[in-house]
């Protein structure tokens, strides 16, 4: 009877204790599942949410792009601005008007220059040989060394200190010359009396 007693108080002991245990395994088991799930969510979160950021950053940048391609539109000139600025400077440039003398003098240092007319005799500074196609090289206060011959000014026109070596000091002359002539003046003189010099005006800026 003991015996049978103790079998019996062993079953029972055996299936209660089985039964309690289990809920605390499960509730175990439950919590490391929730404890996997929560971490496997969690990377995916992450994962979201930069790429939200990443989207904003994106959206950001294309917002600025397109605010300075609107300012470069609006600084850039346009088509009319440009024509209206080209005619403006062509107009401009078509109104220097170039005056040429109507009677060419020679003269000394102390003839003014400039355009000379019958009524304003001035002496003309814009002389071109129209033989040797130079700008005539005029020295205040000198005048030509007899010495002087074509080649001396084939050779160092229009080296004006070269020409130098054949200059001498002569108070209120005038020493002109091109490649292939020179004159010294003195008076005012009208170029038509110098039959030997190819010079003609070349025209004066006003």
């Amino acid at each position: 009877m003991a015996d049978d007693l103790d079998e019996l108080l062993d079953e029972v002991e055996a299936k209660f204790c089985r039964d309690t245990s289990l809920p605390q395994q499960r509730n175990q088991e439950d919590q490391a599942g929730d404890q996997v799930q929560d971490k496997s969510k969690s990377p995916g979160k992450s994962k979201q949410d930069a790429t939200k950021r990443v989207d904003n950053d994106d959206i950001d940048a294309l917002l600025e792009e397109i605010l300075d391609d609107d300012n470069d539109a609006k600084n850039r000139p346009t088509i009319s601005n440009i024509d209206k600025s080209t005619r403006g400077g062509n107009e401009a440039a078509s109104q220097v008007v170039k005056r040429k003398c109507c009677s060419v003098f020679l003269g000394g240092s102390a003839i003014p220059q400039g355009v000379g007319t019958s009524n304003s005799k001035r002496v003309c500074d814009q002389l071109r040989c129209i033989s040797c196609d130079f700008r005539i090289a005029s020295f205040d206060d000198q005048e030509w060394d007899s010495t002087c011959d074509y080649l001396f000014f084939r050779n160092n026109m229009p080296d004006c200190q070269r020409l130098r070596a054949k200059l001498k000091k002569c108070k209120g002359a005038r020493a002109y010359a091109c490649q292939c002539s020179w004159h010294t003046a003195v008076a005012l003189t009208d170029l038509r009396a110098q039959a030997q010099l190819r010079w003609v005006c070349g025209k004066h800026d006003t």
